[in-house]
Formats: C-alpha cells, sequence, structure tokens
C-alpha cells in the first residue's frame, strides 16, 4: 500500500492545520457518521475502527459505505455525514458550486510506476488490445461524470481512442469483476484492492494502469468535512485526524493486521487476496 503521514496521507490537511493538536475531553465520545468506500485508500481508517482509535480519541462513528464520492458529497452537504471521503473531482465540483468542504486529514496519491491504485481490466480472451480497441464497447465505472469515468475517458483520447464512442455504466467496484466475468460489460476501470483481486482471476487481464499514464503523481482523494462544521466542532475534528494517523502508524507497525482489516472492511473472500503491498 506505500502508506505514509507524509506521502500516501498527504500534509494536506487544510481544515484543522490552524487549530492544534492539544486533547480536549469535554468531547468525550461526542457522536457522528462518517461516509467511506471498500478501497485501499481508506485502509487507515479500517484499521483505526478496528484497533478502537477513534473510540481512545472520545469519538463514537456511525460507518456509512457508499458507491462513490459524489454520493458522499452529498451526505456531508445535508449534514446527515460529519466525515467523508471524496475524490478531487467530487470536491472542485461542490466547491464551485459553492459548498464550503475543507480537507482535514490529507489523502490518497497516485504515482505512477510506484503506487499504481487503478487498473482497466478486460476479459483474458478479449479482442481489446488498446484504448481505440475500446471503442464500441461498455466500460464500467463506479459513478459517471466523476475521478474514475474521467480519468478513463482521458487515458483512450491521450492513447489513440475516442472516449465519445465508449458507453459508460456505473457498477459499484465490488461487483465490477464478477459483471466482467459474466460478460455483462467488455471492461472495468477499477480500484484497489478490487483491481489486484480482479488482476489474478484467470478470466480476466490488466489492459492498463491508467492513472499513472495521464500523470505521473496527483492526488486522488481525501478525508474531509464541512468549514462550518469544523468551526463548531474543533475539538472532534482534531480527534479524527489524531485516529486517522494513529492507523497509519499501525499499519506501518503490523501489515498482516492491516491486511485482515482490509479483507473485512472491503468484503473481500480471503483466498482471492495475495499478500502484496496493495492489499
Amino acid at each position: 500500500m506505500g502508506i505514509t503521514r507524509r506521502n500516501f496521507l498527504t500534509t494536506l490537511t487544510v481544515g484543522v492545520t490552524s487549530l492544534g493538536v492539544t486533547h480536549d475531553f469535554s468531547w468525550a465520545q461526542a457522536k457522528g457518521k462518517l461516509g467511506y468506500m471498500k478501497i485501499v485508500d481508506n485502509a487507515a481508517m479500517f484499521v483505526a475502527m478496528e484497533k478502537g482509535f477513534f473510540k481512545a480519541e472520545g469519538l463514537e462513528l456511525e460507518t456509512v459505505p457508499m458507491a462513490g464520492g459524489a454520493v458522499i458529497v452529498q451526505g456531508v452537504t445535508s449534514g446527515d455525514l460529519q466525515f467523508g471521503w471524496t475524490n478531487v473531482i467530487s470536491l472542485y465540483q461542490a466547491y464551485v458550486e459553492g459548498f464550503d468542504f475543507k480537507l482535514i486529514a490529507g489523502g490518497a496519491t497516485n504515482v505512477r510506476g510506484s503506487n499504481e491504485t487503478h487498473a482497466i481490466v478486460v476479459g483474458k480472451d478479449s479482442s481489446i488490445k488498446s484504448a481505440k480497441d475500446l471503442e464500441g464497447k461498455t466500460v464500467a465505472v463506479n459513478t459517471l461524470n466523476n475521478i474514475v469515468h474521467l480519468m478513463a475517458m482521458a487515458w483512450v483520447d491521450k492513447n489513440g481512442g475516442t472516449s465519445s464512442k465508449i458507453k459508460f455504466v456505473e457498477i459499484p467496484f465490488p461487483q465490477m469483476e464478477p459483471a466482467l466475468v459474466a460478460g455483462k460489460v467488455d471492461a472495468i476501470s477499477v480500484q484497489e484492492p478490487f483491481a489486484a483481486v480482479a488482476a489474478r482471476k484467470p478470466e480476466t487481464r490488466v489492459l492498463s494502469n491508467p492513472w499513472g499514464d495521464v500523470t505521473a503523481k496527483f492526488l486522488i482523494a481525501s478525508w474531509f468535512a464541512s468549514e462550518k462544521w469544523i468551526q463548531k466542532n474543533k475539538s472532534t475534528a482534531q480527534a479524527f485526524v489524531r485516529a486517522i494517523n494513529r492507523g497509519i502508524d499501525a499499519i506501518h507497525a503490523d501489515k498482516e493486521g492491516a491486511r485482515a482489516a482490509m479483507i473485512k472492511w472491503a468484503g473481500l473472500n480471503p483466498d482471492m487476496v495475495g499478500n502484496d503491498d496493495k492489499i
């Protein structure tokens, strides 16, 4: 996974960096809801939940798995969620529309050649060998008009194809590989850990790691909250950041424990998961 506080979870703690890191137990057992995705990027949260770091920091969080960043943004906008994980495209779209979201605990990065977190996968015997071959085909993404969809389009257009000639359909990450094997789609644009799981199936093969091909290094997504909410709940926001950072440290200290947490929270079959750093 290659998770570090400064790299995988970057130092973009925009929302709370000016708040300090003092412990204030007046907020003990503050309650809230968190929207997340069943992907490797959220591993620090998975481990923090498993090891009780949020409770130790005075937080009682209800965790809500969701299909993508766009729906999580909607949850934070409505006030149903206090914390959320979303990609930079959804966050930017919300900012343009006037919402006051702030990154609070950094985010996941994709790095060409060393931390490739995404793949386009096709059937093993598929005639699809290039970006152009995807024209006229059906490709699964987790949500339309979002980072997975837009990066897939960018990769196709950069490599000789025309993305407007592709039919993109929404399928949640956990359901993508079964849909591909069943012939319901021609290709899937899928995030870790589901990319690694799909790649291990004898019926499939990786066409490309598109994100690294489009750009060498970029921030994929981050934990965020409403700035108005942060200002009213500074101690709670600080506690969330501390728990996430403890989760990162725990991943380095116990790789097997982190792997077990990922399998549990992502709903993976242990028999289909390898021991590499992507899980």
